[in-house]
C-alpha cells in the first residue's frame, strides 16, 4: 500500500493506493499516528485508490473513529470505489464514518453534517 500525506490547514488527507489489509495495517497505523502527532484535527482518508479492504481494515477503521472522537478530532472517507463502498456499507461503517465525493465537501465535513 502506498500512503501519501497532504496537509490542508488543520486537516490531513491521506491518499491511499492499493489494498488496506492485515498485512499492511502497520504502515497505515503509522501514517495515521504521524498525522495525529502533527496536530491533525480532521483526518480524511482518500479511498479512491483502494481496491480492496479486509476485515482487519474494517476493525481498524472502526477503532480509529472511536479514538479520534475521544481526542475531539474527526475522520471521513473520500471517494471510495464502488466495491469498497459496498464493503463499508455491509459492515455498517458508513454509519460511523461520513463518506464524501469531493475533497472540498470532506474538508467542510468537520463543520457540517455529512451527506449520506
Amino acid at each position: 500500500m502506498q500512503i501519501t500525506e497532504r496537509r490542508i490547514g488543520d486537516a490531513v488527507v491521506l491518499d491511499l493506493v492499493g489494498e488496506l489489509t492485515y498485512a499492511n495495517r502497520g504502515a497505515f497505523k503509522a501514517a495515521v499516528e504521524r498525522s495525529r502527532s502533527g496536530g491533525c484535527r480532521h483526518l480524511i482518508l482518500n479511498m479512491h485508490g483502494v481496491r480492496f479492504l479486509d476485515s482487519s481494515a474494517l476493525g481498524t477503521l472502526a477503532l480509529l473513529t472511536q479514538n479520534l472522537s475521544v481526542a475531539h478530532s474527526t475522520i471521513s472517507l473520500l471517494n471510495p470505489q464502488s466495491y469498497v463502498k459496498e464493503i463499508l456499507t455491509l459492515a455498517n461503517l458508513h454509519q460511523l464514518l461520513p463518506v464524501y465525493h469531493s475533497e472540498q465537501d470532506a474538508l467542510a465535513g468537520s463543520r457540517l453534517p455529512a451527506a449520506r
